[in-house]
């Protein structure tokens, strides 16, 4: 009960961040397109900011898909199995998923993230507070996205082995009173 909870307030959150920078992103493009023909003197941090925010939703939006089991899945395999076999392809399937994730997101994203911010990188367009945004934090997306794949790959993984061996101890009430 306490793991269906914790999945259904980490989809909420990610639902409502993802359209919070879809709200920004459009008001910063619309922004954009009226400084740079109504006033004609574009915007580059509206420019900048767009863009980073994309890379967000791009990479937080595969993550909640995956989430919520709406990415893209070849259903060929699965079709002809019966409820056993598609148990333990789901279960191959997320093992791929969750390396994969792992190596690119977690480990891969990570390298990205602390070369990016030990370089010192930085968005010429945005600045914070009198500072340049570092590039790093916009990579840091990625590392948070492979954790969130691995953390609903582990449950789903759980869930199906749960269920293989539910079925295959059949539980007998006769006789047992």
């Amino acid at each position: 009960m306490f793991i269906r909870t914790m999945n259904d307030l980490i989809s909420r959150v990610l639902q409502l961040v993802l359209t919070l920078f879809m709200i920004v992103m459009i008001v910063a493009v619309v922004w954009q397109v009226f400084t740079r023909y109504v006033m004609q003197d574009p915007s580059g941090f509206t420019d900048e900011l767009s863009r980073y925010l994309l890379i967000w939703i791009g990479i937080l939006g595969g993550a909640y898909t995956f989430v919520i089991k709406r990415h893209l899945a070849l259903e060929l395999l699965s079709a002809k199995l019966a409820s056993r076999g598609k148990l333990t392809l789901s279960i191959v399937i997320n093992l791929i998923i969750i390396a994969f994730s792992s190596i690119a997101f977690i480990y891969g994203g990570s390298d990205l993230v602390s070369s990016t911010l030990e370089h010192g990188q930085i968005s010429p367009g945005i600045v914070l507070g009198g500072h340049h945004l570092l590039i790093g934090y916009v990579y840091l997306v990625v590392p948070i996205a492979g954790c969130l794949i691995d953390y609903f790959g582990v449950v789903d993984i759980v869930q199906a082995v749960h269920e293989l061996t539910q079925k295959s101890h059949p539980i007998s009430l006769e006789g047992q009173l």
